[in-house]
């Protein structure tokens, strides 16, 4: 029945009322994994082969509620296993770094046809990604460059403390939170790989010289993984965010490698305006992996230790 005998409308009815409401100030699509519900625009990773979604947890009547969360939908089920691991990994470590807070992995996404046969991991939400802020603002300086530093240097320390090997540092893979203060943490731990190891996925503009050189040898695959891959890295992202532009801006992957594989490559840092800036990307960018700098010695880098953070800050 629609109504009741007393004259209000019925428990169901008042429900419908509330889902079409919460429908439209959610955005929900009215699709739903698990406990979630999914809602606005599906984007791409960075890789695009997974599909990012807003979503909600929902209560007991399977409304929205509480902030609004990531959920990254894959049909690779060992690449979100191995994510999820890698986060609990980091997070729960002595030094967690600045990632989003990871919030459970899904082994089966639903019984859609859609979603029965992938897999789903559910994370904390940034309002953007750090290369998209960039893109808007422009160059970051001061405090918020300073910030942002040290929060991807303190996300490789825990990277690094357990063991593992990020491959994947990159703007793309910070997120910038914007509610009450300015906050940037790190994002997709999908390509991490154990120290030693052997790598998994690239992105070229991440990749250091000696890995371009092992690719174009047909030798990617067994690339052993080191730490000073994620310290070129690093020197990457600082320079993209304090000048505003990657090294490789407009460039193709392929140009990008081929680039890196060339004679004697060096990465011009002069449009890095901070003098101490400039001299930590510079020893991050040095073509012998063996003279990049670990992250203890980037830690006590006059950078850190004379702007108002010391080595105990991280």
């Amino acid at each position: 029945p629609a109504r009741k005998a007393s004259g209000g409308p019925s428990d169901e009815a008042t429900l419908k009322e509330a889902w079409r409401r919460a429908k439209i100030a959610y955005e929900l699509t009215g699709d739903s994994v698990g406990k979630y519900v999914l809602a606005g625009k599906v984007t791409r990773s960075t890789s695009g082969k997974s599909k990012l979604w807003k979503c909600f947890k929902t209560d007991e009547k399977g409304l929205p509620k509480g902030e609004a969360l990531m959920i990254k939908i894959s049909p690779n089920l060992e690449a979100l296993k191995r994510e999820a691991g890698n986060y609990e990994r980091v997070t729960s470590g002595l030094t967690r770094g600045q990632f989003v807070q990871f919030t459970e992995f899904l082994p089966k996404a639903g019984d859609s046809k859609e979603f029965s046969k992938q897999g789903a991991i559910v994370m904390e939400r940034g309002d953007m990604d750090l290369k998209a802020y960039i893109t808007m603002v422009g160059p970051l300086s001061g405090k918020p460059l300073r910030e942002t530093a040290v929060a991807a240097v303190q996300c490789l320390q825990a990277v690094h403390s357990c063991a593992l090997v990020w491959t994947d540092l990159k703007t793309e893979n910070f997120v910038v939170k914007q509610g009450g203060k300015f906050e940037v943490k790190g994002i997709d731990l999908e390509s991490a790989m154990p120290y030693r190891e052997n790598p998994v996925d690239y992105s070229p503009e991440a990749c250091p010289p000696e890995f371009a050189d092992a690719f174009l040898a047909g030798e990617g695959a067994y690339f052993i993984l080191d730490y000073s891959y994620d310290i070129w890295s690093l020197g990457m992202m600082l320079y993209e965010i304090s000048t505003g532009k990657s090294v490789f801006e407009g460039k193709s992957p392929s140009q990008i490698t081929k680039l890196l594989n060339s004679p004697g490559y060096k990465v011009n840092v002069s449009a890095v305006a901070d003098d101490k800036l400039r001299d930590l990307v510079s020893s991050c960018l040095k073509t012998e992996p063996k003279e990049r700098p670990s992250i203890p010695k980037i830690l006590l880098h006059p950078y850190f230790l004379t702007t108002g953070i010391g080595p105990f800050s991280f």
